[in-house]
This record gives structure tokens, sequence and C-alpha cells, in this order.
């Protein structure tokens, strides 16, 4: 396992973003999606965990653009597990090691697909707060139509 990038902050997260990737995204829209929610960037933590051993170029020049601006990163977390190709893929071993990072309170775990609104957080964090002895579940929906592919930044 390999940490590629990580950004050390001392105040805890509200949420973990845990992010599953096994080589096979062709885009990184989901992050461009979290960095820009209704809530303050300090209040959640997004981790990107890759099962095999690619290494995103487009999260690396995301990283690279981030380190030194003073604003938050674009991924608090990126982790590369280096599993061999031919090793079956096992999510289960990505969520360990993402609760295991994870500084967060309340953890959630996505696929690096997903598409949220700009108030997703934010309805984790009301959830909680109104309720903290939950699971949260969080269903998704899939759709044919272009126009909706999450690169399209649909509304």
């Amino acid at each position: 396992m390999e940490v590629l990038f990580e950004y050390n902050t001392v105040v805890p997260s509200k949420v973990s973003i845990i992010l599953l990737d096994w080589s096979c995204r062709e885009s990184i829209h989901t992050l461009h999606y979290l960095n820009n929610q209704t809530v303050q960037r300090e209040k959640y933590e997004i981790i990107w965990i890759e099962y095999y051993n690619r290494q995103s170029k487009e999260i690396e020049e995301e990283v690279k653009e981030y380190r030194g601006s003073g604003k938050f990163p674009f991924v608090d977390k990126w982790i590369v597990m280096n599993m061999p190709e031919n090793v079956c893929y096992h999510k289960h071993l990505m969520y360990n090691i993402g609760i295991i990072v994870a500084k967060g309170s309340i953890i959630t775990f996505c696929d690096s697909d997903a598409m949220v609104s700009p108030a997703f957080i934010k309805s984790i964090i009301d959830s909680f707060e109104e309720e903290n002895h939950t699971v949260l579940h969080m269903d998704e929906v899939r759709n044919n139509d272009k126009r909706f592919y999450p690169f399209n930044y649909p509304s």
C-alpha cells in the first residue's frame, strides 16, 4: 500500500467520504462534485482508495495544483493499494483501509463514479444531527441517457 498524498489537518472532519476505485474510472467527476458542496470544506475529508496500481493523472494534476495554494486539497488522502492485477477485487479490504485512515465521526462509502448534489454533505450532517444513532443508506439511480452522464455535470 502506498499513500500518494495526505493532507494533514489538526481538526478532525465531521464526515469522511471514502471513494473506492479498482482501475475502472474514466473520470474523476465525483471529486469535482464533492469539492463544490454547500458546507465548508473543512467539515469533510475526501479519501480516494485505488485497489490496483493505477495512479490517476487527473488526480495527480489536481494534487499538484493544490499543493502550496493555501486552499483545501482536491483529495485529503490518496491511497493506492498496489494489489497485483491477477488478484480478484475485494472492496472489503478497501473499506477496512478507509475506516483506519478516516478522521471523521461519520464515515460514508461511495463508488468513485458517484454523482452528488451540492447539498450532499449537508444532508448527511443534518441526518446525524437529528438522530446520531443511525445508519444512513443512500441509493443509486442509473440512467442510459448520455445527457445525464456524470462527467457532463447534469444538475
